[in-house]
């Protein structure tokens, strides 16, 4: 199966980082993932949810931009396989420092779960497991993706991670000198992000994939669905998985 390079335990975590900063501040000044505030906002309404776990957070900027646009302010935990651990905690918002594999954790009562832009991480195997998992324990999540698969996604990725890479690195916060060293000088962190962009394309789904995906998963208490939030800066594609007893 192919694997983004951030996910190697041999990828300097520096070139993670950035990447990882990259992609999720971009997402907030397009505001790709701001639908998913409403969303997950009636998920919290509907359900006895008192706490947020997001899962694969990886730079946690999208998960805080997120949480920010919600009008529950409920604790919010960070997670990752490799955390960041430069994040600046916020008021309800916390990053563990403890590497957290979504494979082996197990879901808790009346914790509601989300994960943004990771799941084209996993095999087709793995992504049934987690929503198997999740549907055994009866918990709330919602999985958003930004990317499907297509030439048109590969050549929107590719200006993206090179072209306005290029115009928006002394941006990123933080600021580091280093990034821009292998931004525009050695232009390691431009071939990185630019190849990790272009597998993610290979690897993610179109909602159509997904809702065959779970099909046989759905059980009379916990409702799987899928669905597509279209405008001008692409599709978002979201999984969402409810109880029915609560």
């Amino acid at each position: 199966m192919l694997k983004e390079l951030e996910d190697y335990n041999w990828f300097p975590k520096a070139l993670r980082r950035w990447q990882l900063q990259f992609v999720g501040t971009v997402s907030v000044w397009t505001k790709l993932y701001q639908p998913v505030a409403t969303i997950l906002q009636q998920m919290i309404d509907d359900n006895k949810i008192t706490a947020l776990q997001d899962l694969c957070s990886g730079s946690g900027i999208p998960a805080a931009y997120i949480h920010e646009q919600l009008n529950t302010k409920m604790p919010m935990l960070l997670t990752d396989k490799y955390p960041e651990m430069n994040f600046e905690n916020k008021p309800g918002i916390v990053y563990s420092l403890n590497p957290a594999d979504v494979l082996a954790m197990q879901p808790v009562e009346n914790i509601g779960y989300t994960m943004f832009n990771a799941f084209h991480h996993f095999s087709a195997e793995q992504q049934q497991a987690f929503i198997k998992k999740m549907t055994l324990h009866k918990t709330p999540f919602i999985v958003a993706e930004i990317l499907e698969p297509g030439l048109l996604n590969v050549i929107k990725i590719i200006f993206t991670t090179t072209i306005i890479q290029l115009f928006t690195a002394p941006f990123v916060k933080p600021f580091s000198l280093l990034r821009l060293l292998f931004t525009y000088i050695i232009p390691v962190n431009l071939f990185t992000v630019t190849y990790d962009g272009i597998i993610s394309v290979l690897k993610s789904k179109t909602a159509e994939q997904y809702s065959e995906l779970v099909k046989d998963i759905s059980v009379q208490s916990y409702i799987i669905s899928v669905h597509t939030i279209s405008n001008w800066k692409g599709n978002l594609v979201y999984i969402k998985g409810t109880p029915t007893n609560k």
